[in-house]
């Protein structure tokens, strides 16, 4: 009896995550006992006897909701969830769940590391009196406080959820944007239109946005590249990106290891042989760049499908590397309809299509296009983000002594407050564009530099494991000045455009 109430995947089961603390019980405890029946297992000489533990009911095994009962001894805080199978994926999120990474309900007992509000402004530390006076409300030195650092919190169990003081002394109090369980535990299995196969949320499935018959192959499992995500390795400077999460032309940069960008495509001429612009892999078939690599009459810069060429898979900047590299032509070129070329580069991007598909490799593999979602919860002043190139190392004013790197260069660099921006420079600044660098106070320098442009500006989104492509290289007035940033193509903002015109491109080969 017990297995066949286990089999159908819709069962939900009910289990108490003390940090993911809902507001409403889906099912009672007596409703919940007469859907699940629980078997006695015998993993241990007395388990059954010893009080419950979240290791070894709910880490070492995913639990069911009388094993999650025996850990909290409680019954009215449930979340409804899935039956899952135990996988390395499902464990680290309800562990993540349960040590207060994420919210649900008033999120009263988050206890996770967000100190950003959802405007981007930085937290003010709980034990400080500057701006805000927060010791007439709250005092964070008392015992067993949860008041720590400038953490977001929600000390007095408002509705909107976590919020904090912010160092903006016109802003007193702003609610934080924290991350949901919902998110992460959703209750729907979801089956896609291209596969037709229903998988647990709680998997690798990633929601579609193009049509692979259009798009080509590479969405679905993209930004988890082959020699870092998919062996559970980091690299060497990636903990710099996820620290700033939590707290271009490439000038000061460092080299990249091998293989750690290996959407990064370099755009060829081929005459005279030189390298023309980065790009970025999105799917076997697709190119992304910026429209300036392609279009600017000002450099007369007008090249057609036969001008170019694109290099994938490389790491060496002049040097042909035969086991890795693929050289491929593309057939055609598709710049934004409203670029504007003549005023600030509004719309800079342009799409490249290659001519046959490329085969995925180590070295060779597509980066991810952000949803709204992810576009929202990532660009945030001061999270950083990995510009990489083979551009100048230094401003110059004389073409003949360019600096170029010998390998593949990268730098991470943070995004910058929008007003900031926009008062940094005479150019008029549109939402199609953000910018990114250092401040002249701050002890890092770095920016992105000629021959960098159209390639991209990524970041690693933590909840996924997947680096996701926010910007194109775009334009700066020089490199690395004081009081001066990167501008980048917000590529969120262009992708409709981008399905639009992918799609109708699919459309006509079609036709043919």
């Amino acid at each position: 009896m017990v297995e066949r109430l286990l089999k159908p995947a819709s069962v939900l089961l009910l289990f108490l995550l003390h940090g993911c603390l809902a507001q409403n019980v889906f099912l009672n405890s007596h409703v919940a006992a007469q859907v699940l029946v629980r078997s006695r297992r015998a993993n241990q000489l007395f388990e059954e006897v010893k009080p419950g533990n979240l290791e070894r009911e709910c880490v070492e095994e995913i639990c069911d909701h009388e094993e999650a009962r025996e850990v909290f001894e409680q019954t009215d805080k449930t979340v409804r969830l899935h039956f899952l199978t135990r996988t390395q994926d499902n464990i680290d999120m309800v562990r993540q769940c349960v040590e207060g990474q994420c919210i649900s309900g008033t999120g009263v007992s988050y206890a996770g590391n967000v100190n950003i509000t959802e405007s981007g402004i930085q937290c003010q530390h709980w034990s400080s009196s500057f701006p805000h006076p927060i010791i007439r409300e709250f005092n964070a030195s008392e015992p067993d406080s949860i008041l720590h650092e400038n953490f977001c919190r929600n000390p007095d169990n408002q509705a909107d959820g976590p919020w904090c003081y912010t160092k903006n002394p016109v802003i007193v109090k702003q609610k934080c944007r924290v991350p949901k369980c919902e998110d992460s535990l959703v209750e729907d299995s979801l089956t896609t239109e291209n596969e037709g196969t229903e998988r647990s949320v709680l998997g690798p499935a990633k929601k579609l946005f193009f049509s692979p018959r259009s798009f080509g192959q590479g969405e679905a499992n993209c930004g988890k590249r082959p020699l870092f995500e998919q062996k559970a390795i980091k690299d060497k400077k990636e903990d710099e990106l996820l620290a700033s999460y939590r707290e271009s032309r490439i000038v000061g940069g460092d080299d990249a290891e091998v293989a750690s960008a290996p959407w990064q495509v370099m755009l060829y001429k081929r005459s005279p042989q030189e390298l023309l612009c980065g790009a970025s892999l999105i799917s076997d078939q697709w190119i992304l760049t910026a429209a300036h690599c392609i279009l600017y009459p000002p450099w007369n810069k007008n090249f057609t499908k036969d001008d170019i060429l694109v290099r994938l898979g490389k790491h060496m900047r002049a040097k042909f590397e035969r086991d890795t590299e693929k050289i491929v032509a593309i057939d055609e070129i598709i710049v934004h309809p409203k670029y504007n070329w003549k005023e600030n580069l509004n719309r800079d991007i342009a799409l490249l299509h290659m001519r046959r598909p490329v085969t995925f490799t180590d070295e060779i593999y597509p980066v991810c296009l952000p949803s709204k979602k992810v576009a929202r919860t990532m660009l945030t002043e001061g999270f950083k983000g990995r510009v990489t190139g083979w551009g100048n190392l230094k401003e110059t004013w004389n073409p003949a002594a360019r600096n170029l790197p010998a390998v593949l260069q990268q730098i991470h660099l943070p995004i910058v407050d929008e007003q900031i921006c926009r008062t940094s420079t005479s150019v008029r600044i549109t939402d199609n564009m953000f910018c990114a660098g250092y401040k002249p106070e701050d002890a890092k320098r770095g920016d992105a530099c000629e021959g960098d442009s159209g390639g991209p500006f990524v970041m690693k989104y933590p909840a996924e494991e997947r680096w996701y492509q926010m910007g194109i290289v775009s334009w700066g007035e020089g490199c690395d000045r004081d009081g001066k940033y990167g501008f980048y193509t917000h590529v969120f903002r262009m992708a409709r455009w981008m399905r639009k015109v992918i799609t109708k491109s699919g459309s006509n080969d079609g036709d043919d």
